[in-house]
């Protein structure tokens, strides 16, 4: 008998993904970018620590070795794959070349720039370099991505990191607002197109983290105090409190989830 949905009872309930082998991305290849620092690495790790098989990328082979190390010494599996997002034309051979490797079953797009002065000011090319890195290399990497997973009949999850400046403005980013923004819309674009196939998009959009992006502002003690007075928890996050929507996105326990946007901000935007 039918709920009046087109499904059966047994056919709502049976499946309900509740159990821990729905959130383990084991079986799993992820591509996380910017894996060398910060946010990046920690969902680098976190993705290690659920059960994939993790190609870290970020510019220099060196900025990567902590993150293979951490991956490693906790019984995951790390390659390092070095390469400069910023030249958009070599991005279908790195991804063909992750891809020819193993091929990838999610993505993460962490790496990104900031370059914080008054929107007046900027010059062209800061504008560009901050849109290439933080929106261009994402939907020309994803692209290439879901190719291939469209060609092989293969599912995929699409994680782009986002940032408050993907909702409200933020003084002294118009810049990297632009580029957050413009990651709604690849997202929510790709998912139009693509979940028919299996293949997801989703932003994750975090608060204020103490990473080397946000290090020039957050020394400086009245900016400190500003951000502070904002976050209703009474503190910055840290890397691992991105883990479980990271593992979360990337897994089979959000198969029904795209293209929307997941804020981890300590309540900010809910204030």
């Amino acid at each position: 008998m039918s709920d009046g949905d087109g499904t059966t009872g047994s056919d709502r309930y049976d499946e309900i993904a509740i159990t821990p082998a729905a959130f383990s991305l084991t079986g799993q290849h992820v591509l996380v970018t910017g894996a060398g620092r910060g946010l990046g690495q920690g969902m680098a790790v976190s993705a290690g620590l659920a059960g994939a098989s993790v190609t870290a990328l970020a510019r220099s082979a060196d900025q990567l070795e902590e993150t293979v190390r951490l991956i490693r010494d906790r019984g995951g599996e790390c390659v390092a794959h070095a390469a400069d997002l910023s030249d958009l034309e070599a991005i279908p051979e790195h991804a063909a070349a992750i891809e020819n490797r193993l091929p990838i079953d999610g993505v993460v797009h962490a790496a990104g720039v900031q370059i914080r002065k008054a929107a007046i000011d900027y010059t062209l090319p800061e504008w560009r370099r901050v849109q290439s890195v933080n929106a261009d290399a994402p939907f020309f990497l994803s692209s290439a991505v879901a190719r291939a997973q469209q060609a092989t009949g293969r599912p995929g999850s699409h994680v782009f990191v986002g940032s408050l400046a993907s909702t409200i403005g933020l003084p002294r980013g118009a810049a990297y607002a632009a580029s957050k923004t413009a990651l709604l819309g690849i997202a929510r674009s790709l998912s139009t197109e693509l979940s028919s196939v299996g293949i997801r998009a989703n932003v994750i959009g975090p608060g204020y983290f103490p990473t080397q992006l946000t290090a020039d502002l957050l020394s400086d003690p009245a900016n400190l105090r500003r951000i502070m007075s904002r976050i209703p928890m009474g503190r910055m996050g840290t890397p691992a409190e991105l883990a479980g929507v990271v593992v979360f996105l990337l897994s089979d326990a959000a198969r029904y989830i795209t293209g929307q946007l997941i804020n981890v901000d300590g309540g900010w935007l809910g204030a």
